[in-house]
């Protein structure tokens, strides 16, 4: 085995997923292993790259929405274009990681299917599950429930998860037609960044077993393996993420609201929520906030280097959570959210603190310990930076990887004569 396909919705560093995929294209080419790409149009990060002219531009405005309405939730261009790469490429193995996107959509799938490549596919949300990805309805509610299980995506109309409601049809018709296409059960393995995920999607009736999943942690990039430990630091809190609802952000100026005047947050990020958390800052005279907006790596770097501990206060089902592990490789603690699959990386009272999504108070609480306890935070820093390079490197990433491409090759394929 020595081809193989990446698919992805982009390959930039926008997203969590982007990265993740680009580093795994990265990762597979350096050790040796004949790895292309097929993904949206201007979305490659590579110069001149052979298949650009096959990739598909997003329908990303209204005109274009209406008027490909069609190849918006099953991209008719797409499944052609993708025919002709494998046909050239002829890939021994495709590892899907997002299609959640009009210039890919699950189409893509049914050429790989029917030459009998076997497919593997990484989980980056929740998409299978709640067409939102988020776990939340509109009125901020989790979805404890799981309403939207098997082809039932009504829920998500009902609930108007989406806080639009021409949003929510759009997200739960293009899940229905998702699920209905029946391709997921051509993919031989979904790997899941973490065991929440997997117990998740074993919950939510989608005929995908446990046999099925596997759990293959998320990973940071050898240049950031490179980085080394702060213990110190400039007497500041830090949160880095986007600016929206199920980020939390607000639980968290609400906490800072309460606190001495003498303990800084600094905020790194932009989004939909950044004009209403800005009035909010300013309404209740929180000098002591400081809004960053959008900073490139090197000073993201600066800012988790002189921070006392980052702060993930999220009430969505966080997949995973990258900052958390970015913030361990800086030998800095997390306080974050019991929720997702946060706990899994951030251990309570061993490299971070834990509290109840939306609890103000536990969240003080958590603030006041580390601002009171320095030495506490350099332990916890300490065995934050070890459980990062033990765990969540490259090289555990690959061996896993690479391994399930093996098993995955030497099994019985699933023939598509068979549908």
């Amino acid at each position: 085995m020595k081809r193989v396909l990446l698919i992805n919705g982009s390959f930039l560093n926008n997203s969590g997923c982007g990265v993740i995929a680009k580093h795994t294209y990265d990762i597979l080419r350096s050790k040796g292993y004949d790895a292309e790409i097929y993904t949206a149009k201007g979305r490659s990060g590579l110069s001149n790259y052979k298949y650009e002219e096959l990739f598909i531009e997003p329908y990303n405005t209204p005109k274009r929405y209406i008027t490909n309405f069609f190849d918006f939730y099953y991209n008719q261009k797409s499944k052609k274009n993708i025919s002709v790469l494998l046909d050239d490429f002829k890939p021994d193995i495709v590892h899907v990681h997002s299609l959640q996107t009009s210039a890919l959509t699950y189409s893509v799938l049914e050429p790989c299917i029917k030459r009998n490549i076997p497919i593997v596919m990484t989980l980056h949300d929740s998409f299978l599950v709640c067409p939102v990805m988020t776990l939340m309805k509109s009125d901020e509610k989790y979805c404890y429930g799981i309403n939207c299980k098997g082809l039932n995506k009504l829920p998500c109309i009902r609930y108007n998860c989406a806080g639009k409601l021409e949003a929510s049809i759009r997200f739960a018709l293009m899940s229905f037609i998702y699920n209905i296409t029946g391709y997921n059960k051509y993919i031989s393995k979904f790997i899941t960044p973490s065991n929440a995920l997997k117990d998740l999607i074993l919950k939510s009736k989608l005929g995908i077993n446990n046999d099925r999943l596997i759990t293959i942690n998320n990973f940071i990039s050898d240049d950031e393996l490179q980085t080394l430990p702060n213990y110190n630091n400039n007497g500041y809190f830090l949160y880095i993420g986007r600016l929206s609802k199920e980020k939390g952000v607000h639980y968290l100026l609400e906490a800072m609201k309460d606190l001495p005047k003498n303990i800084n947050l600094r905020i790194i990020g932009t989004g939909p929520e950044e004009i209403f958390l800005k009035k909010y800052t300013a309404d209740n005279n929180l000098n002591n906030v400081k809004f960053l907006g959008f900073k490139n790596r090197e000073e993201i770097k600066e800012e988790y280097k002189n921070c006392i501990a980052t702060i993930l206060p999220c009430n969505w089902f966080e997949i995973f959570g990258m900052t958390n592990v970015e913030s361990f490789i800086n030998g800095k603690p997390v306080i974050a959210s019991n929720i997702g699959g946060i706990p899994e990386i951030v251990e309570n009272n061993i490299n971070g603190l834990l509290f109840e999504p939306g609890n103000i108070d536990q969240l003080k609480e958590c603030i006041l310990r580390y601002w009171n306890n320095p030495q506490l935070v350099i332990e916890h820093g300490k065995n934050a930076y070890h459980k990062a390079i033990t765990n969540y490197t490259a090289d555990v990433y690959y061996e896993k990887l690479i391994q399930l491409y093996k098993n995955i090759l030497t099994e019985e394929p699933i023939n598509a004569n068979n549908r």
